[in-house]
């Protein structure tokens, strides 16, 4: 069972970094920057980790959303390619 400390960390985590709306930071920050400031200190590697996390499982999510582009590739032969082996091979009679 966790400790009621380790609940606290895990909650405010989660909320500041997931759930938390912008006006509801906003509130906190004018109401209770200094407590904000203190758990943000205390905790910044692990809100930072689940940032990281959620940022990069939103970019996995959007590429796999997007349709990958198809398009034609047509061989283009070099007529100067052709031409100069042409003249190497008179060069070489």
């Amino acid at each position: 069972m966790m400790a009621q400390d380790a609940i606290d960390k895990q909650n405010f985590i989660l909320w500041y970094s997931l759930h938390a709306t912008e006006k509801e930071l906003e509130v906190a920050r004018t109401h209770n920057r200094e407590i904000l400031d203190r758990l943000l200190r205390e905790y910044a590697e692990e809100v930072d980790k689940v940032n990281k996390t959620r940022h990069l499982y939103e970019r996995i999510i959007r590429s796999k959303s997007m349709k990958t582009q198809g398009f034609d590739v047509a061989l283009k032969i070099d007529s100067f390619s052709n031409r100069r082996k042409t003249d190497i091979l008179q060069e070489i009679k």
